[in-house]
């Protein structure tokens, strides 16, 4: 008789929060109230999930986790509508984990090592790297997007200003250039410079690129992250709220990792 294993199909779903009940009531101080909190989270997340579930049902990428379905298609144009939806869930994730409600016993400071590491790499101290932050997102980020700050091969720290649903793990997935809009030359030499070196790459396939880049710091800069507690015309003033209260200890132990 034979034996046939049968496999589940993978449903996507909101990742776990140990506070969810707290935070679904309350919100996060001084971030987010309970709407706002319900609504870049448990709804918008259960949204993308869904969209992402249908998207890869009957496929091979239905059993992975969203951040292996996004490097998984971060390569592949033919399926940026899959990789938008898992880099949009995976980016949301690292953005709720870093701004989570520190408990009262626990201390919330940046380690020393990030703080030299900042001050090397901008040579600002974090005070003033908040206020630098505030104003280039006002600039950079005019619709839809994401800033990360990033720590890459060489141990330095860098700021991404991803559009849309970019990846800070995958350079040319980065998006960091709205390509529905003129760019200037600065903007056109870095797009050649990238196709030069995938090019290059695609001609020799034990050359590899070394380019990677660790996530410090996940800000949510869509619409549905600040509208529903700031309004219109305010994202700055929620950006600088995110920043004035992250979790130092998820935000550390992202740094060692």
């Amino acid at each position: 008789m034979l034996r046939r294993n049968i496999c589940k199909r993978s449903m996507h779903t909101v990742p776990k929060l140990i506070q969810i009940k707290e935070l679904s009531q309350n919100g996060i101080p001084k971030i987010y109230s309970a709407n706002g909190f319900n609504t870049v989270w448990t709804n918008y997340q259960k949204y993308l999930c869904d969209k992402l579930t249908l998207a890869t049902s009957g496929s091979t990428l239905e059993s992975y986790y969203p951040f292996h379905i996004m490097l998984n298609t971060a390569k592949k144009p033919f399926q940026s509508n899959i990789f938008n939806l898992a880099s949009g869930i995976h980016n949301n994730h690292l953005f709720i984990e870093n701004i989570l409600p520190v408990k009262e016993n626990e201390t919330n400071q940046p380690s020393s090592l990030l703080l030299n590491r900042i001050e090397e790499s901008f040579d600002l101290n974090w005070d003033e790297l908040k206020q630098d932050i505030v104003k280039l997102i006002d600039k950079k980020i005019v619709g839809q997007g994401w800033f990360f700050l990033i720590e890459n091969s060489n141990k330095e720290i860098h700021y991404l200003f991803l559009q849309n649903n970019g990846t800070p793990y995958y350079f040319p997935r980065n998006q960091l250039f709205d390509l529905n809009t003129p760019i200037n030359l600065n903007e056109y030499n870095h797009l050649e410079k990238m196709k030069t070196i995938l090019s290059e790459q695609n001609k020799d396939k034990n050359k590899k690129i070394k380019d990677w880049s660790m996530p410090l710091i996940s800000i949510n800069l869509w619409d549905q992250a600040y509208l529903p507690d700031y309004g219109v015309g305010k994202r700055s003033e929620y950006v600088k709220n995110v920043l004035d209260n992250l979790n130092w200890n998820v935000i550390n132990n992202r740094l060692y990792k």
